[in-house]
């Protein structure tokens, strides 16, 4: 669902069906807020791809998973620098939400460690075990949320006692966003569609938007860096920079897709608009007289 190329090869594309059909599941988790369970289907798409590969040739039967990720060491010495963090790191935490459950408590743990190990492996085992680039094959705007995603998350967990599992909203957004109408009743799209022919759409869009602009001055409208929406993006300045000539971000609210990131989520609000504000910063800061 979540790729725009497969293995260039026949064999690497059937011995990496099952794995790439896992990190499908793992977008999917990350949709609907599932990040426990995504980390340990990422743990599988890993260890069945290891498998699938010359490496897992030299395992025996019901090898130990300390064994696969060592054969897939020896195979590929590139793969060693995580390979610890795999084992001493992401595998307990796997293994402790697989056998004991998992709560939202869970959940922030589990976004660091699919952003700095797990899906960084994955695509390590991809690359070097089978010559297939992982970041290439993703869909673009997937690709480009997950790397958002992790550049957020190595600011946010400098900060102690935040959940961090906020650095994946734009990416589970985006993918709930772009699967909307398979969720939806025909008739549900058929009033959409009639909405937005009467211009109901635009005028509660609209309407939207002026009371975010009340509420969240000093403010600026951009372009919605998910959904495209035009001139849809609300966006709080951040007052005390903005004296300062900085154009910095707080929080945003998208009247077009509905994608709200709040004050405690800043760095995220930032990574997401810091195209277009860069774009915009001169005439931002001359329509505040600065």
């Amino acid at each position: 669902m979540f790729f725009r190329s497969l293995p260039a090869s026949d064999e690497a594309r059937v011995a990496l069906a099952s794995s790439m059909q896992s990190l499908d599941s793992v977008l999917l988790l990350i949709a609907i807020g599932r990040y426990p369970h995504a980390l340990i289907t990422c743990d599988a798409a890993i260890e069945s791809a290891i498998k699938a590969s010359s490496a897992g040739k030299t395992l025996r039967k019901g090898a130990y998973f300390k064994e696969v990720i060592e054969a897939a060491t020896n195979a590929s010495s590139e793969l060693t620098p995580l390979s610890g963090k795999v084992l001493s790191d992401f595998r307990p935490a796997r293994n402790r939400m697989a056998h004991k459950g998992f709560s939202p408590w869970d959940d922030s743990e589990s976004v660091g460690l699919l952003l700095e190990i797990g899906l960084p492996f994955l695509h390590q085992c991809y690359l070097h075990l089978f010559s297939f680039n992982l970041w290439d094959a993703l869909l673009q705007d997937c690709e480009r949320q997950l790397k958002i995603g992790t550049e957020v998350y190595a600011r946010a967990k400098e900060v102690i006692d935040l959940d961090r599992s906020y650095c994946l909203k734009s990416l589970g957004h985006l993918i709930r966003w772009n699967l909307r109408q398979s969720f939806s009743a025909d008739w549900e799209i058929q009033q959409l569609v009639r909405s937005e022919e009467l211009g109901m759409g635009f005028e509660l869009r609209h309407e939207q938007r002026q009371k975010l602009e009340h509420l969240f001055g000093p403010e600026w409208v951009f372009d919605c860096p998910l959904c495209d929406g035009p001139q849809a993006v609300v966006c709080q300045l951040d007052d005390s920079e903005l004296s300062a000539r900085n154009v910095v971000p707080k929080r945003l609210a998208c009247t077009n897709c509905g994608l709200v990131v709040g004050v405690a989520e800043c760095f995220l609000s930032q990574a997401l608009l810091e195209d277009e504000v860069a774009a915009a910063r001169e005439d931002i800061l001359k329509d505040y007289g600065l």
